[in-house]
């Protein structure tokens, strides 16, 4: 079954924000950290898609473009765990409490892991050309597009949210508010960037199918 490539985007990204979500939750019995966790299973993914583009040879995508699978899952389960830690831990956040330190501290492992993840995913035989950075330029357009729309929520959101919980942001937590912008940010750009790589490849192969 062949997917659509905004299908197999939106399906990597959600998946990867609902297991970073997953990270965070109490009703789990886990036996380890959950960061550890999460760090392990970020390294076997990246792992499994090494050994699936190495099999691909010549087919595989190119450099940038793994490293933009790679980024889209690990920001998409970072940015999960992020949103799950402040769910958990409410609109009075407070740096010193042991709560959030342990929930900071599976975020981090978290970003290490996605650091260690686009290590071993990476191409062993680099290389970019113009078409790479032409892409990379609506990327970097789709994420400051989607700051800025992140930003101005937030302004609604502190500068006129009514309610008690509104009013009782803490400074740490509108501080993480503002890293998961920018986290969103990034993952616009991947997804959009994998997307245009995705709709080239297609005309490619429409361009080099033989006619009737």
């Amino acid at each position: 079954m062949h997917l659509s490539p905004i299908v197999r985007i939106a399906s990597v990204g959600i998946s990867a924000l609902f297991i970073g979500w997953a990270l965070t939750l109490k009703t789990l019995d886990w036996p380890i950290r959950p960061g550890i966790f999460g760090f392990a299973l970020m390294l076997l993914g990246a792992l499994s898609a090494r050994w699936y583009w190495l099999g691909l040879k010549l087919a595989a995508p190119g450099s940038p473009e793994r490293s933009l699978w790679i980024g889209l899952a690990s920001t998409a389960i970072i940015g999960g765990h992020l949103l799950g830690m402040l769910w958990q831990i409410g609109a009075k956040m407070q740096l010193q409490s042991l709560q959030t330190q342990a929930l900071t501290g599976d975020n981090w492992t978290l970003v290490l892991g996605g650091a260690v993840a686009w290590w071993v995913a990476r191409d062993p035989e680099p290389r970019q050309d113009e078409r790479d950075s032409l892409i990379a330029a609506q990327g970097t357009q789709w994420a400051y597009y989607s700051l800025v729309i992140a930003l101005i929520l937030l302004v609604l959101l502190l500068g006129f949210g009514i309610g008690a919980s509104t009013r009782q942001m803490s400074q740490p937590l509108i501080a993480h508010l503002l890293i998961g912008a920018l986290m969103l940010s990034c993952v616009s750009a991947s997804a959009r960037q994998l997307y245009v790589y995705a709709r080239d490849q297609q005309r490619h192969q429409s361009a080099e199918a033989p006619g009737p």
